[in-house]
């Protein structure tokens, strides 16, 4: 039965006419490239510029202002645990246990959850003031005061980040189907499913433009939705920049494609970048590093600074390699910024890098694991390892 509904779908698929902006019937995406940069060894090292404020992946508020880092340890946790930050408290799993900790004080509270063997808390939200939990078995539980209960089972296996807004909530199912939520009286209805595509189950962002939202259910399969209704796309986006590029295709995202001056700026982990307009079906630019991307900034400016395990790369909005820093760490894992300045961490600590200087200004011992999150809360840096959630201030 579910090989006939495959096929059925596959069929209905190939007919399908529903493509982001105006297309017409007998559309083809054709190999043209408008602006293409794909020497890497293109580097005018130009050292005094301002990149200007990042806005991804993560928006780093400008006032942000810590000259001389300290690192402290606030709670040992795994490499399951989930952080979220609601109402002046971070709250973190760790297995079935929930901590509350208040961020001014310090004072933590903890809750505990009756699990299933394969089921895990995979994301914390709030709605209507009050904390909701969510497991990858979409169990939606609600915390009240010091109590903890249940509001909801729809037994459905979820593995990716899920999709809330102030009033819904969109489930994506293993298998591809989508589901959503109303948080007003936690009704459930199957609203699409789609086709996977081979790929790695990654922590992803949700990106937006004026109209859609991009969510990467895996590094090679990624879904549009219309950001007011959370309506399904049957678009293409993904399979026709691989159509249209000079390069070899992408199919290992690091992210959600994000949106800048109505394109957007796919990056693969093989080292390729393309900037990509979805109405036009036009690539901007393009380019390979040939080296593997660890991690990226992007600034307001169109600066993207990207991180590989030798070298600081920063590009201009135009595709060019303007700067680069080697850096010297063995086990480098991702970067991130306080105004102008990088920050490196490695399995070592945290270096303070000196892109116009080629130097590294100042280093913070402290070992991490190779999976770092980070996340800005007004004044304060907090950093989530596989072991440990850290307060850099």
């Amino acid at each position: 039965m579910k090989k006939i509904k495959f096929l059925i779908f596959l069929l209905a698929l190939s007919s399908c006419n529903k493509y982001l902006g105006t297309v017409d019937p007998d559309y083809s995406p054709t190999n043209e490239v408008t602006e293409i940069f794909s020497d890497f060894e293109i580097d005018n090292d130009i050292s005094d510029f301002e990149f200007g404020d990042i806005i991804f992946p993560k928006v780093v508020n400008p006032n942000l202002n810590i000259d001389n880092l300290e690192i402290e340890k606030i709670i040992n946790i795994n490499k399951n645990s989930v952080v979220n930050f609601v109402n002046e408290k971070i709250i973190v799993s760790k297995d079935e246990t929930i901590y509350l900790i208040d961020k001014n004080n310090q004072n933590k509270f903890e809750f505990e959850l009756n699990l299933k063997s394969d089921e895990e808390i995979i994301r914390f939200f709030e709605f209507n003031g009050d904390i909701h939990v969510l497991t990858n078995r979409s169990r939606i539980f609600v915390i009240y005061g010091k109590n903890i209960s249940e509001l909801a089972d729809f037994d459905i296996f979820i593995n990716t980040t899920p999709i809330v807004s102030h009033k819904n909530l969109i489930l994506v199912s293993v298998f591809g189907d989508i589901y959503d939520v109303k948080l007003a009286d936690y009704s459930i209805s199957k609203i699409d499913n789609f086709v996977l595509k081979s790929g790695i189950t990654i922590k992803s962002n949700i990106f937006e433009d004026k109209t859609n939202l991009y969510y990467l259910f895996n590094t090679g399969t990624l879904l549009t939705f219309n950001k007011n209704n959370f309506d399904y796309y049957n678009n293409y986006i993904l399979e026709d920049l691989n159509i249209l590029t000079s390069l070899e295709g992408f199919s290992e995202l690091i992210d959600s494609p994000f949106s800048h001056n109505e394109n957007l700026y796919f990056l693969d982990l093989s080292g390729k970048i393309a900037v990509y307009n979805p109405i036009s079906s036009d690539i901007i630019w393009e380019l390979d590093i040939n080296d593997t991307i660890l991690s990226y900034l992007f600034s307001r400016n169109g600066y993207l600074i990207l991180t590989t395990f030798n070298k600081i790369l920063v590009l201009s909005n135009k595709g060019n390699i303007i700067n680069s820093y080697s850096h010297n760490k063995e086990s480098p894992i991702t970067i991130f910024n306080i105004q102008e300045d990088i920050y490196l961490v490695s399995n070592e600590g945290i270096s303070k890098l000196n892109l116009k200087d080629k130097s590294e200004d100042k280093f913070y011992k402290n070992k991490f694991t190779s999976n770092v999150e980070i996340y800005f809360q007004d004044q304060n840096i907090y950093l989530k390892d596989d072991r440990s959630l850290f307060l850099i201030k």
